[in-house]
């Protein structure tokens, strides 16, 4: 059980460090005009924090998913938006940052059901 949680825990920071810098990368590329969207903007957000939650939550399991875990990946969002305020071909969204916050909210909304998931669970064991 040890060595799964573990597991998780190193898997988690590797992901969590490797989706900082794609996530951060893509919001700071101009957006292609060209190409439709498919999917909306806002669901993207909701799904990268959603994402950058749980990562966040099993890369740091010595604490639950609190206030400080969560004010940290807000202010995250908050950086990132604030960051393309100052480029020409990026804006700042306030729309962003409560998809950004509703995906954090979602994630821990969800906590119950993943205490479900076999492999998932041990997180939360003792």
């Amino acid at each position: 059980m040890k060595r799964i949680k573990r597991f998780l825990a190193i898997e988690g920071r590797i992901l969590l460090v490797a989706s900082i810098i794609l996530i951060s990368r893509q919001a700071m590329l101009p957006v292609n005009a060209a190409m439709p969207e498919v999917i909306s903007d806002k669901v993207l957000h909701f799904l990268a924090f959603y994402c950058l939650s749980l990562l966040v939550d099993f890369a740091f399991q010595k604490t639950p998913f609190n206030a400080l875990k969560m004010g940290c990946l807000l202010g995250y969002g908050v950086a990132i938006e604030v960051a393309q305020s100052f480029f020409p071909y990026r804006t700042c969204s306030f729309g962003d940052i409560a998809a950004d916050a509703a995906g954090i909210a979602a994630y821990l909304g969800s906590i119950p059901l993943l205490k479900r998931i076999p492999f998932v669970r041990e997180r939360w064991s003792a």
